[in-house]
């Protein structure tokens, strides 16, 4: 809601200081390729630090929060010690990719003391492809209705 009401003040001002109507939507698609572009940005980070780090074995423990974060999330018992996942944890499929007690292949993240799971791997792939191609297109899209592509 915040969101439609500083949009609102911007287009508002701009055509309070004299730029034509037309120029609205141009607004909108940069303000979009804007926000595109800071979703690749945090697979880009993402993806840094999964090249951070190093394979480990661990057990799948439970579900919950961790201390620090805002999401439920896995945690994994490594050497003793209980390390949670950097990515929230699937709700819809949660019975079939959590099974209690069960030894998974995991990427160790030291400095945090977090773990990446298989799930957490294919969403940074995932995310770095489809967000990519995401603000390739919406890149041309604009040049293309700016007029210079």
């Amino acid at each position: 809601m915040e969101v439609l009401v500083i949009v609102a003040v911007v287009v508002a001002l701009a055509l309070c200081l004299g730029a034509d109507i037309a120029i609205v939507p141009i607004m909108l698609m940069v303000l979009l390729v804007l926000l595109l572009l800071l979703i690749f940005g945090f697979f880009v980070y993402s993806a840094v630090r999964l090249a951070k780090t190093k394979s480990v074995k661990g057990q799948f423990v439970r579900i919950g929060r961790a201390e620090d974060k805002k999401f439920d999330t896995a945690f994994y018992r490594i050497d003793d010690r209980e390390c949670s996942n950097a990515f929230p944890c699937e709700i819809v499929m949660r019975s079939k990719l959590y099974i209690p007690d069960k030894v998974y292949r995991l990427r160790y993240y030291s400095r945090r003391n977090e773990v990446f799971d298989l799930n957490a791997v294919y969403c940074i792939i995932l995310g770095l492809v489809l967000s990519g191609v995401s603000v390739v297109m919406m890149i041309l899209f604009l040049l293309t209705v700016i007029g210079l592509n």
